[in-house]
């Protein structure tokens, strides 16, 4: 893997071996309804190809994955939505780009990881990054996600 500082990973780094994932708009009426589904088709266990490390998805996760805090750091609604439908197949093959020290000193967290991935969505490629805590024992879990904005400016021709 290599080392990057957080603060200086370029789109190019974020994106860098990643295959985005064709995710067309969600069929959701509202996020009490996303809720629900993702608590059904979401939670679970999932390898990670390129780590070999299973990372869990958990309820819980699932109601921060969905709060408006959450859902606020995302490119928008739409889109985190769409991406939350592409979760499982985005932890299982995004690539980890990124290790710190737990910033609140908790001694069961071995270290916080960022993976990055990508969507594919309505004809524009957006990275996906995932947190994860890697705990001393037992399984990692997918503590949240946030499908960033990618900002270019546009080029007269």
């Amino acid at each position: 893997m290599k080392r990057y500082s957080e603060e200086t990973l370029t789109v190019g780094q974020m994106l860098e071996g990643t295959i985005a994932l064709f995710t067309p708009k969600h069929n959701f009426q509202n996020i009490g309804e996303a809720k629900i589904w993702a608590k059904t088709n979401v939670v679970g266990l999932y390898l990670n190809k390129h780590t070999q490390e299973s990372i869990r998805v958990s309820k819980s996760a699932i109601d921060k994955y969905l709060s408006s805090k959450a859902v606020e750091k995302s490119v928008n609604l739409d889109v985190h939505l769409s991406a939350l439908k592409k979760l499982p197949e985005l932890i299982k093959t995004s690539i980890l780009k990124y290790r710190q020290n737990d910033k609140e000193h908790n001694p069961d967290i071995k270290e916080i990881q960022r993976f990055y991935g990508a969507v594919d969505y309505e004809k524009a490629i957006y990275p996906v990054k995932i947190t994860v805590k890697a705990y001393r024992i037992g399984e990692s879990k997918a503590y949240s996600y946030e499908v960033m904005k990618i900002e270019s400016p546009t080029i007269d021709i």
